[in-house]
Parts: C-alpha cells; sequence; structure tokens
C-alpha cells in the first residue's frame, strides 16, 4: 500500500505549492517565452549585425573606387594636356612640372589641369589665326582670349563632392582631345578654306569632319611633321574607347606599336599566326621566358574573379561596374540578387575558362597579370560565351562584335574538337607590345544565358 501514496504526495506538494504560489505559473511562462524568443531572435542579431559588416565593407570599397577613378581621371587629363602640348608644337612640362602636381584636393587639381589645358588650346587657336590673318601671335592670343572671356562656360556648382568635379572637368578635357584630333584630321586631308587674305588651299580653318582618325601623316598648328604627335592623341583616344566600338571589334588588330597605320588609329588587320595542329605545343601560365617549359601557345588559366553582377541584357557589355572604375582586390559589392561578391583566385586547369558561380544574365570581372623577361609583341587570342571586352595595360584594345554569329552560338563549346584541341576558341585578335616585367590584362564577360567561357591565348 505504500508504493502509490509517494506519487500523490508529490502531485499535492506541487498543487499545494501552486496555491500557494500564484505568480508561480506566471514567471515560468514568462521564463519559456524569454527562452524561445533568445532562441529566435539570437540568429536575427547575428545576422543583422553580419549584414551591417558587409554593408560597411561595399561602403568601404565604394569609396576606394571613387577615389582610383578620381585618380585615373587626373592621370587622363595629364595626360592629355601633355599631348596637346605636343601638337601644339611645344615641350610637354612633364607631370612635376605642371602647376597641379604639387596640390592634394583631387578637385583642385583637377581645376588646375582644365586651366593648362585650355590655355593650349588658346595657344593652338592663336597660332592658327596668326598665320590666316598674318598677324603676330600675341595680338591673335589676346583676341582669342577676348572671345573666351565672353563665351558662357558650363558651371562647376558649389558643395559638390570632388568626383563629380574631376568627373565633369575630366569630361571636358576629352572634349577637348576630340576636337584637336579633328582639327589634325582636317588638316591631314587638306580641307581648303576660304577666308580674307587668304589664297583657296593655303591651310585649314573650321571644324573637322570626324568620319575617322588617323595616326600618321598629320601636321600640328606649328606646320612640322607631326605624325607621332598625333598618334598618341589617337592612342590616348582608343585607350580610352572613345572612338568607334566597332572598329575595336575586328578580327585581327596589330597594335604594337604606338603609331597605327588604318584611319581609326586602332592597328592595321593582319594576319595572325596560323594554329598548326601538328607542330601545337600547348602550355599554360603567366611567367614568359628563359627556363620554363617550351610553349608555342600559352593558355592564361589562372585569374582573379568577381560576379556576378546583375545585368540587363546585351548592352550590359557597355555598362559600367564598379571594378571597371578602379582595380581593388579586396573590394566587396553587392552583386547578382543583392549578394556581395569579392575577388577569388581560380584556376581552371581545363580549357578554356569558366568563372564561378555561373549565373545567367549576370556580368563578371577576371584579372591577371603576364610577367615577360624583355619587351617584346605577341598575339592574345579571345575568345567569349556571350560578349567581352579586354583592357591591356590599363589600355581598351577589344570589344566582342554583337552581331558575330560565333561557331559555339551553334552548337556547345565542349564538342568543338579541333578548336579545343588547338587552343582556339577564338574570335578575334590582338598583336600587344608587352613590357619587360609586369603587364594586365582585365576582361569582363557578359553572359546571357545557358553556357559561359572565355579565352586569352598568348603566341608569337
Amino acid at each position: 500500500m505504500a508504493a502509490p501514496i509517494a506519487p500523490r504526495l508529490e502531485h499535492a506538494d506541487l498543487a499545494d505549492r501552486l496555491r500557494r504560489h500564484p505568480w508561480l505559473i506566471a514567471s515560468l511562462a514568462a521564463h519559456v517565452a524569454l527562452s524561445a524568443a533568445l532562441y529566435t531572435a539570437g540568429p536575427v542579431r547575428i545576422a543583422v549585425k553580419r549584414d551591417e559588416g558587409v554593408r560597411a565593407q561595399v561602403n568601404d570599397s565604394l569609396q576606394q573606387t571613387a577615389r582610383r577613378e578620381m585618380q585615373r581621371q587626373l592621370r587622363t587629363m595629364e595626360e592629355i594636356r601633355e599631348a596637346l602640348e605636343q601638337s601644339a608644337g611645344g615641350a610637354p612640362r612633364g607631370r612635376k612640372e605642371g602647376a597641379a602636381a604639387a596640390v592634394r584636393d583631387p578637385a583642385e587639381k583637377a581645376r588646375r589641369l582644365a586651366a593648362a589645358i585650355e590655355a593650349v588650346q588658346q595657344k593652338i587657336r592663336a597660332t592658327e589665326m596668326a598665320r590666316l590673318l598674318r598677324i603676330p601671335e600675341k595680338e591673335a592670343l589676346k583676341r582669342v582670349q577676348a572671345e573666351e572671356a565672353r563665351r558662357p562656360k558650363p558651371p562647376l556648382p558649389k558643395n559638390r563632392p570632388p568626383e563629380a568635379v574631376v568627373a565633369q572637368l575630366a569630361a571636358q578635357a576629352k572634349a577637348a582631345l576630340a576636337q584637336r584630333r579633328a582639327q589634325l584630321l582636317a588638316q591631314q586631308q587638306g580641307a581648303k578654306v576660304h577666308a580674307a587674305g587668304v589664297k583657296s588651299g593655303d591651310g585649314p580653318l573650321g571644324d573637322a569632319r570626324i568620319s575617322g582618325m588617323n595616326g600618321g601623316g598629320l601636321s600640328g598648328g606649328s606646320g612640322q611633321d607631326s605624325a607621332a604627335l598625333g598618334g598618341r592623341l589617337d592612342a590616348i583616344s582608343s585607350g580610352l574607347g572613345m572612338g568607334n566600338p566597332l572598329a575595336l571589334s575586328g578580327s585581327s588588330l596589330d597594335m604594337s606599336g604606338e603609331g597605327f597605320s588604318d584611319r581609326r588609329s586602332y592597328g592595321s588587320f593582319a594576319a595572325p599566326p596560323p594554329v598548326d595542329r601538328d607542330t601545337l605545343r600547348a602550355g599554360a601560365g603567366r611567367r614568359l621566358g628563359a627556363g620554363g617549359p617550351y610553349a608555342n601557345r600559352i593558355v592564361l588559366d589562372t585569374w582573379y574573379v568577381i560576379g556576378p553582377f546583375a545585368a540587363h541584357g546585351r548592352g550590359s557589355i557597355d555598362a559600367v561596374y564598379p571594378p571597371e572604375r578602379g582595380l581593388d582586390l579586396d573590394a566587396v559589392y553587392y552583386g547578382k540578387n543583392d549578394e556581395p561578391v569579392r575577388w577569388n583566385w581560380q584556376q581552371d586547369a581545363g580549357y578554356p575558362f569558366v568563372p564561378r558561380p555561373r549565373a545567367e544574365n549576370a556580368v563578371y570581372y577576371a584579372y591577371t597579370e603576364v610577367t615577360v623577361e624583355e619587351d617584346t609583341d605577341m598575339w592574345m587570342s579571345i575568345g567569349a560565351d556571350d560578349d567581352s571586352k579586354l583592357w591591356f595595360n590599363d589600355r581598351l584594345v577589344w570589344i566582342s562584335s554583337p552581331d558575330n554569329d560565333k561557331p559555339w552560338y551553334r552548337m556547345p563549346f565542349y564538342t568543338l574538337g579541333t578548336e579545343l584541341a588547338t587552343r582556339n576558341l577564338t574570335e578575334g585578335q590582338r598583336k600587344l607590345h608587352f613590357h619587360k616585367g609586369r603587364n594586365t590584362i582585365l576582361l569582363k564577360l557578359y553572359n546571357g544565358m545557358n553556357l559561359m567561357f572565355f579565352s586569352v591565348v598568348l603566341s608569337k
């Protein structure tokens, strides 16, 4: 009889306690609710904290990118100033001698460079006016300056961030570059003018018809042969992508020299070296020189890759994403579906290179460096599914044609046995000059749907 009594006593004791302490139920319920809240809210708070950390990283990366973009634009303005000074018949002051060299504030530096570029433009106009009107150049310069003082200029509103000021003045510098190129082209073409006291055929005056660009046979304002000067103006312009994009999507262009022979100054069409399967010795790597294995066709198989970024159709190849504005391998950005994306090292032992993770309607960037022991010219064979751009040593040298019907559009690239065996998934070639030491390559890839890859192969 003793055994069944204990449970009844225990239950009675518990019931008695609850009657004497009614708050105990409420306390137990509160503790259960608090435990549940901590269990569910803890991970949420951690996720929020992690989100805030990513957000801070992205904001910092974007600020770093904006600073790099400003520095790049300032370097471009310096190059434009130097090239314009040379084309005007004067010796360039060089970057260290310029008035803007010691200035740390980027906006103020841009203002000083813009003033220097405007002064060169006025000198060029004054030289031409003095020649045509047969007046002293000093008098012509006074007239030009008076005209400029009366001409309205685009304002630079106060309280604008430095990057906005630099971007606006850099755009004006590019416009000055385009204007000078057009003038040199008109002189090379022998455009005739009629002015008071000037015989027909004496020289050009006025704006040029920009139907193309020429890197050779140009004469500057001082009348000297300035083929090299025109070539430098055009080289800067092509590197900035200021020319006709279709000119950069030609099949085989020789871009290894400083001056270019075709009318657009992007290079001369040339036949790339043939790929002979019997004599092919394929290799992979990024350091070229003595001591390495012999290869006559070198696949670039190691890249830093960032992506995917959200794309918006085929026009995405021309949209500018953060990695294009300034290279920072430590950067973090928001990519497709607002997921954070970082540069990550990828090596693909197979051929061609397929960036990871694969996504449709997406944009990727890939960066690598090639080191050579001495200056040399090499062919670079490029192919991609779908569209691509490529910068070599910070110069835009390749844009895939939007209208090309590539072989791998008709059948999967992995079924193209001959092209895979010869490392020749190629839609275009560029002959480029590699400087001794480190040379940089930045590739942009747009993938619309399904399969994707890119191929960059070097050969002599």
